[in-house]
């Protein structure tokens, strides 16, 4: 976490980001609700998931409130958290929530990727790590590519002694002359 104060840009965007950001989720909120219900396989998912959202904009908001306020949130204590409520009951693919509503909600999904590309919100999310971590699962819901998991760099493999001379090579193998062991007088 930064001990110098914020940036002044993301002062006065902060109070901007929470509303445009409360506005998608809201708009999100609703298509669920709409959609899910004609839906008895997915009725079930309305409540937990509506309170996902609403808890989600409420923490965002009072963050967005602090930082335009000049307070930076409180480093958080590495470790699990603990799981969720909703763990378990939501389904945890990535994207699935697009794929239930369909176009709507990848509409939704655009908009908050636009709003998160932008540089005062890059910036923002930079300074206040709470907020990725707000943000996240609904990004993951919606297949949002700012949050898409970071690449894993492949471990070196082990340095092998050569095999011997190499006699062949062809795609995908290579033919390696092997020498014979000395006969062993005993």
């Amino acid at each position: 976490m930064p001990t110098e104060p914020l940036p002044v840009p993301v002062q006065a965007f902060a109070p901007d980001l929470a509303r445009r950001v409360g506005l998608i989720l809201t708009t999100l909120a609703a298509l669920i609700a709409r959609r899910f219900l004609r839906e008895p396989r997915l009725a079930a998912l309305i409540v937990p998931l509506w309170s996902r959202l609403q808890r989600a904009a409420r923490r965002f908001e009072r963050l967005m409130v602090g930082l335009a306020a000049g307070r930076l949130p409180k480093p958080r204590k590495s470790g699990p958290g603990g799981p969720h409520r909703s763990v378990g009951i939501l389904p945890t693919g990535r994207g699935w929530l697009v794929r239930a509503l369909g176009p709507e909600a990848a509409a939704c999904a655009t908009q908050l990727e636009a709003l998160l590309a932008e540089p005062a919100a890059a910036e923002l999310l930079l300074v206040a790590p709470t907020a990725r971590r707000i943000l996240r699962p609904i990004a993951r819901m919606l297949a949002i590519g700012a949050f898409a998991p970071r690449p894993r760099f492949a471990r070196a493999a082990p340095e092998l002694p050569p095999l011997g001379e190499v006699a062949f090579r062809s795609h995908g193998y290579t033919w390696y002359v092997v020498p014979t062991p000395p006969a062993n007088p005993a």
